[in-house]
């Protein structure tokens, strides 16, 4: 039976013709066992002047034979007439007698396609025999045991050993005291004024007609250190209410006048917008550092101890 494909194929030469145009298609062998490779030779002439269309192959779930790749064509002659081949590299999935599908070849001249097939070849596909796929069974050959077999194992416990010290290291870490935070840095009050008094002058409100302002900025700053130097709420209480209160605090008739000049012009300047002379703005500032200055509690000395 294989004897009768070779010669069919042998004598159709397995070529087609369209006038100036013919594709023949060969292959080595027309038999072939499952899932081998082998080539299909494409052999085609067309006139000078067409042009050759790239291939292409549709494939079906069902086709037994499935074309893998190809090469570039190789051009062999060039005239009147251009010969040129390539291969085709195939295998078939499925025993039995298969036909390589032919094969369209496209040319297009004067923008017209025109397409001629090579013819289909017959090839027989044969399985493999039973007893030629598996092979007498041998013994495992074991090799022999070396040091570096134990090199994953001992990458495992030193891993574990490290993880363990790990969680001994951090547990006793958690179970340390930890240390108290320091104490808050306490400024004194009058060093608090003495800052804020020096940058109300620095900004020159009442110089760029912010009298208002300025004069607000400036009682705070006293009501402030009046609050904590004295514990009295000055914050929160009117200015007859904070010089009642500063008459328990054993102040120098002088330093209580400066205090209720200061603190009763600026709610005159505040409440009833009066406009003090401009030279008193100055002064009155120059009044509060005074009064900051004279009345701020002073540290005593650490007594040295005796042996």
């Amino acid at each position: 039976m294989r004897l009768f494909f070779t010669l069919i194929y042998s004598l159709f030469f397995l070529q087609t013709s369209t006038a100036q145009y013919s594709a023949k298609a060969s292959v080595d062998s027309t038999y072939m066992m499952i899932g081998d490779q082998q080539k299909l030779h494409l052999d085609v002439v067309y006139p000078s002047g067409s042009a050759l269309l790239p291939l292409v192959f549709k494939k079906n779930a069902e086709d037994a034979i499935e074309f893998l790749g190809q090469t570039r064509w190789d051009t062999l002659s060039e005239n009147s007439s251009v010969r040129i081949r390539k291969d085709i590299l195939f295998t078939a999935w499925d025993s039995g007698y298969q036909a390589v599908p032919a094969i369209p070849i496209v040319f297009l001249k004067s923008g017209v396609k025109d397409t001629i097939y090579t013819i289909d070849i017959p090839i027989e596909v044969m399985a493999p025999p039973a007893d030629s796929v598996l092979a007498d069974i041998k013994p495992i050959i074991e090799e022999a045991i070396i040091w570096t077999d134990y090199i994953p194992l001992l990458g495992i416990v030193l891993l574990l050993l490290l993880v363990v010290l790990l969680w001994f290291i951090v547990s006793r870490m958690k179970k340390k005291k930890e240390l108290p935070s320091p104490p808050p840095v306490v400024i004194p009050p009058h060093e608090i004024a003495f800052q804020k008094l020096k940058k109300l002058k620095k900004s020159k409100l009442w110089q760029q007609g912010h009298v208002k302002e300025y004069h607000s900025q400036l009682t705070y700053i006293i009501r402030e250190y009046l609050e904590g130097r004295y514990e009295v709420k000055a914050l929160e209480q009117t200015t007859d209410e904070i010089l009642e209160q500063m008459k328990n605090k054993a102040l120098v008739p002088d330093l209580t006048e400066k205090m209720t000049t200061l603190l009763q012009t600026a709610d005159l300047v505040k409440f009833a917008k009066a406009e003090p002379p401009a030279d008193y703005h100055d002064s009155a500032l120059a009044l509060g550092e005074e009064f900051v200055r004279t009345t701020k509690q002073v540290a005593l000395p650490q007594e040295r101890e005796t042996s």
